[in-house]
């Protein structure tokens, strides 16, 4: 799947660790949603929007933000891994 020239998880630190958290969630039921991790160590707030973005933008991570529902105050249940994202981490 990845290139010797270009390997998105070992270019950006905490993509694989990121991307391994909403496949654990995943297991029981790939098609429920997810609450937004918030933390990640090593990475800010902002830092953590730019790694879901980069899995977003790899169609490795799906985003709801229309009809969420969560039993965290302040944290909607709007990601979940793709097909795409457990076969990346599948040839890992």
């Amino acid at each position: 799947m990845f290139d010797d020239d270009h390997d998105p998880f070992a270019e950006t630190p905490g993509l694989l660790d990121l991307l391994r958290h909403y496949g654990q969630l995943a297991r029981p039921d790939r098609h429920a949603w997810q609450d937004r991790l918030l933390e990640l160590p090593e990475h800010d707030a902002r830092g953590l929007t730019r790694l879901h973005g980069e899995l977003l933008a790899a169609g490795w991570l799906e985003q709801n933000t229309g009809h969420t529902v969560s039993g965290r105050a302040g944290v909607a249940a709007c990601y979940r891994v793709t097909p795409a994202g457990l076969r990346a981490l599948r040839e890992r």
